[in-house]
């Protein structure tokens, strides 16, 4: 609902108009933003000043990086090794669910989010918390998706739940 601004005698921006001018400037900028949706995407994370939502250890390396959509919060989980992304989602029962977006930093080019369901990796790799694996180019990476991931769960005891 606009605000009435009582007509001025002179063309001179007096400090009523100036307000009146702002409430409308950012009523329709409100109005413009609500109409923008915001949707599954990697975002780029704070190194050392984000920590993971699985173990809580700051972010300080993002060629391991990891994230989960999280649609129930409109924004993505962020993580600091592949293997946590992982056991938070078999965690939550979400690993095997195509349709929750999931990335994972390439290796070589950490800038570059991968899609985790489609991405390569390679073993023993010297990561943050030590699940050993890597995504990255399909040359140097034979692992896919399900063989990386299954191997990080058992190594968890992920897949034999106490």
């Amino acid at each position: 609902m606009p605000i009435p601004c009582p007509p001025e005698a002179g063309i001179a921006p007096t400090r009523r108009r100036l307000v009146c001018m702002a409430l409308g400037l950012a009523a329709a900028g409100g109005l413009a933003g609500c109409s923008q949706e915001v949707g599954p995407a990697p975002r780029a994370i704070k190194l050392k000043r984000e920590s993971c939502d699985y173990c809580g250890m700051p972010i300080g390396d993002p060629r391991y990086a990891a994230e989960i959509w999280n649609a129930d919060i409109g924004r993505v989980r962020v993580y600091d090794d592949f293997g946590c992304a992982v056991i938070a989602a078999s965690q939550r029962k979400e690993l095997e669910w195509t349709e929750i977006a999931f990335w994972v930093a390439d290796e070589g080019d950490p800038a570059r989010w991968l899609p985790a369901r489609s991405a390569r990796y390679r073993a023993g790799v010297a990561t943050p918390m030590g699940h050993g694996y890597a995504a990255g180019a399909k040359a140097g990476h034979p692992a896919d998706f399900a063989t990386a991931s299954a191997a990080i769960c058992e190594k968890a005891l992920c897949a034999h739940p106490t």
